[in-house]
């Protein structure tokens, strides 16, 4: 019985990928009471920059548009 060693090399692929992604996210932002038009508001903040603070909850569709391999090289980094 012959035992056969492989050699396994390590390397690094670099792309350069264009995606277009779907994301949901929440934006946190503070309404005065005596706003009527509070959906227009929270947008106009939105769209001011003029929320707390925002967090990505879901990435609800992705697709990879393009893409373009740039460079493939050896590296003894270990990878897991």
């Amino acid at each position: 019985m012959e035992i056969k060693i492989l050699k396994i090399m390590k390397y690094i692929l670099t792309k350069y990928e264009t995606i277009r992604r779907t994301e949901q996210i929440e934006y946190y932002i503070d309404i005065p009471k005596n706003i009527k038009n509070k959906e227009r508001y929270a947008n106009n903040q939105i769209f001011e920059n003029k929320y707390k603070k925002y967090k990505i909850v879901d990435i609800v569709d992705s697709e990879i548009l393009d893409d373009e391999i740039i460079d493939l090289k050896a590296t003894n980094l270990s990878i897991r």
